[in-house]
Order: C-alpha cells, then sequence, then structure tokens
C-alpha cells in the first residue's frame, strides 16, 4: 500500500508581498505561513462521516454508503462507524441485490457488497443472511462475463466485472480464472478498457474510468503484465493540470482522477499518481474555508455542496493512495481523525485564497485546482463543466450511477462514490442512478449519456474572498501589467 504525499509550493514575489502589506487594512504578515489541511485522506474521511444519518448510512444510499466503508478502511480511521455502516449493509443487502424483485440479481451491487464485506473481515456467505459469493458466482457466463438476471435485462459493464474480480480474489478460492481472462480480454487497441462489454473492437472506446477500475482488479490478481497497457494509457490520458477527465475531451474531475490516481499508485506509476493527487488536494476544501466544510472534496471545484459527499467518497482512498484490491479494514482506529490545518509549504490545494495560493501549484507542475494563480490563471483543472469523471460516472466500487452493478440509465459508478457519469460523482457499482451516463456507462446511478450535466452555480464553502489579494491584483495590474489572483470558483457539478 503506498501512501502518496504531496506538499504543494506557491511562490510569490517579494515585490507583491510588500505590496500587499502595505495596502490599507493589510493583516497578513509576509513570514506567514498559509495553513493546509495536515492529512488531507483523514479530513474528507472526517467530513463525509459528519455528512452519515444516524452516523451510520448515507440517507439509505446502499452503493454511497459502500463508499464510505471503503473510503473509511483506506484511512484506517472510523472504525466504529464503519463497522456500523457495514451492519447496515447487511441488514439492507436484499434491498441492493434484488431492486426490489427476488427473481433479479443485480450483479454489480451484490459484487460491491462482498468487496465491503472481505474489506471488514465479515463472512461473504452470510452477510445478512445472503450467500454474496455464491450469488456472485451464479451470475458468471460461459464467456466469463458477470451478468445481472431480472426482468430489466443484463446491464453490467466493466464496473460489474471489475468489481466481481475484486471482490472474489480476496475469497479463499479466489476469482473464477474465466472472469480475469474476460476481463482481460476486453481491452481495446489502445491499451485502455471501455464500459461496455459488448464484442466489437472496431466500437471499442476507451474510458478513465473503466480502464482505472480494469487495472485495479488485474493487479488485485497479480495480472501485471495485462494491467500495463492500462496504465500506459491512463499516464498518457493525464492533463497538464494532472486531473483526467472522463475522457480526453472532457475537463478534469474528481471521480476519474481517483480512479486513475488509485490505479497507477497501485501499479507503481508513483510520479503520475502524485500529480494526480495534488490536483484533486486543490478541489478539496481547505482551511481557509468554514471549519464544517473543511475536508469535503468537490467535483471540480472545492466547494462542499450537494454532490461533494458523493465526490468525496470516491475520492478519498486515492487520498489515501490505496488502491481497491489493497484496502483492508483490519486493525485502524475506533475514531475519527481531527480535522487538523498547520503551516505549509504555499497554498493548500483546497481552495484557501490567501497569499500563497489557493490552488496551490503541485510539485512537479500540476495546478492543484481550486484557485487561478497567474495573470488570468488557469483555473487548477478543477473547474470546467460536468462531464467530468466518468461520463456516465464510474463508481469504482460499487454503483458508479451507470457503469457499474446496478447499469440502468445511468452512470458508471466511479471507484467509490456513486458518479453519475458525466454529470457528477457516482457509485463504482454503476447502480446509482442519481448521475448521467456519457460514454455508454449506463447503470442506475445515473441518467443517459448526455443527461444531467448541471453547473450547479456558485455555492459558497463559507471562505471568503481575501480583500488583500484582490486589492494587490489591481495595484499591480495597473502600474506594471502583472498581478495576481487568487479566486476560488465554487461551480458544482451536481453527481448524484
Amino acid at each position: 500500500m503506498t501512501t502518496l504525499r504531496r506538499r504543494a509550493a506557491a511562490v510569490l514575489p517579494a515585490a507583491l508581498i510588500a505590496t500587499a502589506l502595505a495596502l490599507p487594512g493589510a493583516t497578513a504578515r509576509a513570514d506567514e505561513t498559509p495553513q493546509q489541511l495536515l492529512s488531507p485522506a483523514e479530513a474528507a474521511a472526517t467530513w463525509a462521516v459528519g455528512k452519515l444519518t444516524d452516523d451510520t448510512h448515507a440517507s439509505a444510499d446502499h452503493g454511497l454508503t459502500a463508499d464510505i466503508v471503503m473510503g473509511l478502511a483506506a484511512t484506517g480511521t472510523a472504525g466504529s462507524t464503519a463497522e456500523r455502516a457495514t451492519d447496515w449493509l447487511a441488514a439492507n443487502a436484499g434491498d441492493y441485490i434484488h431492486r426490489g424483485n427476488p427473481d433479479a440479481v443485480n450483479a454489480g451491487g451484490t459484487a460491491k457488497l462482498a468487496l465491503v464485506a472481505a474489506i471488514e473481515h465479515r463472512d461473504l456467505s452470510d452477510f445478512g443472511g445472503h450467500d454474496l459469493t455464491g450469488l456472485l458466482l451464479d451470475r458468471v457466463q460461459d464467456t466469463g462475463r458477470f451478468s445481472d438476471a431480472g426482468p430489466a435485462g443484463d446491464m453490467s459493464n466493466q464496473f460489474t466485472q471489475s468489481l466481481g474480480v475484486l471482490a472474489l480474489a480476496r475469497t479463499a478460492e479466489g476469482a473464477p480464472g474465466s472472469t480475469v481472462e474476460f476481463l482481460a480480454s476486453t481491452r481495446c487497441a489502445d491499451g485502455g478498457y471501455p464500459l461496455s462489454l459488448r464484442r466489437n473492437p472496431d466500437r471499442c472506446t476507451s474510458d478513465t474510468d473503466s480502464t482505472g477500475m480494469a487495472v485495479q482488479a488485474l493487479l488485485a490478481v497479480g495480472r501485471t503484465a495485462d494491467a500495463a497497457p492500462g496504465l500506459d494509457w491512463l499516464e498518457a490520458q493525464q492533463q497538464e493540470n494532472g486531473g483526467w477527465g472522463y475522457n480526453a475531451a472532457s475537463a478534469a474531475n474528481s471521480n476519474s482522477t481517483a480512479l486513475a490516481v488509485q490505479a497507477l499508485a497501485g501499479g507503481g506509476r508513483d510520479a503520475a499518481a502524485e500529480r494526480g493527487t495534488a490536483w484533486l488536494r486543490g478541489v478539496q476544501v481547505g482551511c481557509s474555508a468554514v471549519a464544517a466544510d473543511r475536508g469535503a472534496v468537490g467535483y471540480m471545484e472545492p466547494v462542499a455542496d450537494g454532490m461533494a459527499l458523493r465526490a468525496t467518497a470516491q475520492v478519498i482512498p486515492a487520498l489515501a493512495g490505496v488502491a481497491l484490491g489493497d484496502i483492508d479494514g483490519a486493525g485502524g482506529a475506533a475514531e475519527t481523525a481531527p480535522v487538523a490545518c498547520g503551516p505549509g509549504e504555499g497554498g493548500d490545494g483546497g481552495g484557501d485564497s490567501t497569499v500563497g495560493g489557493a490552488g496551490g501549484a503541485a510539485a512537479g507542475g500540476a495546478d492543484a485546482g481550486g484557485a487561478d494563480v497567474t495573470a488570468g490563471g488557469a483555473d487548477g483543472g478543477a473547474d470546467g463543466g460536468l462531464d467530468g469523471g466518468s461520463e456516465g460516472g464510474a463508481d469504482s466500487g460499487t454503483d458508479t450511477g451507470g457503469s457499474g452493478d446496478d447499469a440502468t440509465v445511468g452512470a458508471s459508478d466511479g471507484a467509490t462514490g456513486d458518479q453519475g457519469a458525466s454529470g457528477g460523482p457516482g457509485d463504482t457499482d454503476g447502480s446509482d442512478t442519481s448521475g448521467t451516463a456519457t460514454s455508454g456507462t449506463v447503470t442506475a446511478g445515473g441518467a443517459a449519456a448526455g443527461g444531467l450535466t448541471p453547473d450547479g452555480g456558485l455555492a459558497n464553502t463559507g471562505a471568503n474572498p481575501v480583500p488583500l489579494v484582490a486589492a494587490a491584483a489591481m495595484l499591480l495590474a495597473a502600474g506594471s501589467g502583472v498581478y495576481l489572483l487568487a479566486r476560488q470558483r465554487r461551480r458544482g457539478a451536481l453527481r448524484p
């Protein structure tokens, strides 16, 4: 398990600092170091726990609750909450597995439950009275593909297959060879993996979320040679700001970036994974915000809005540098970790708009996002529409709003949170219908491709603009044409 830690450095000219300090009402000191989250992963986990209903579940959302459990296990914190949430999942497993029809089996949702149960060291053969292992094995076709059963037809996709392999890899018998072979065989000619499992080489379209999921599953079963082309593809798709969009044409988003980071970290591609982690920190609400919002991760901006819980849940393991196949819920602390802030080497990449940089330029070049720190500034990649992430939102662990297990008109469920495809964070199982599916990730978690991609408008996280920086920017622009503008753009990308 590799833990990736990035410290962003933002360098400001001495003249700018001096000018800013000379402005009326200035209170900052030239030697004052901006505060940043000391443990971004733990802060995100603590924030997510605070959003649970009865400290137990995420508004009765199975996929999102499962994602949060995996996130807590990845950080080794809040073990008591993870235990209660897992108990809730077990008690309500039937609703997720059968979706209201006793004859139906949602393979993706079943796989996600099985993965969580294994991570929490529960009995997969009796999880809330359900034999998850048996249910999954019964859904393996002669080809090795996991498929759904029921009147709605087979909506399984790459998230379903990857989750099934990840879950069964943790059993004593391991994942059946046919399921691993089928997964490996779906690779496109360019090295990436598609969401759709239809066999049509001429229409094999790689996407970030599906590739991130497939690579993690292959690494979990030791198929490093099969994972390598996918890792190469992910590195080639990384954007200049360090993040990833659902595809090359979409802006970077937290859910797609998280899946890519987890895959790259698991595959030993540390440099690319660290740049991606820096971008993720750029869309995390930092220490300049009100205490209640600190730690939340936005979909494309550092904002604790209505879609932040899904985005945060999926991002936590990536911030911790842990691939899905390596998460272990044993031995962690029972309680949440405090959200601690301390001196940093520049911006915390979490939206602090203070002298020193809100987006935090990532060491290694990635503008962490959050705030523009150049004359006119590049938005650090966190900005952009909502087509991001998994264009259909792959929920990498569970319900991905369309791409995972519950594939119905949604998007794929990202690695952890239910991301609804191009509209926002989704569940990795593909069952989350709250997302929007694009690129063929259709799951119950998202709307159809091209569906929900709301911009969401500006949402205040509680951090007020810093008059000092604004005034300094205006003065420098008028006097010398060189200015620094630090801004936090609060546009939410509703990720159902």
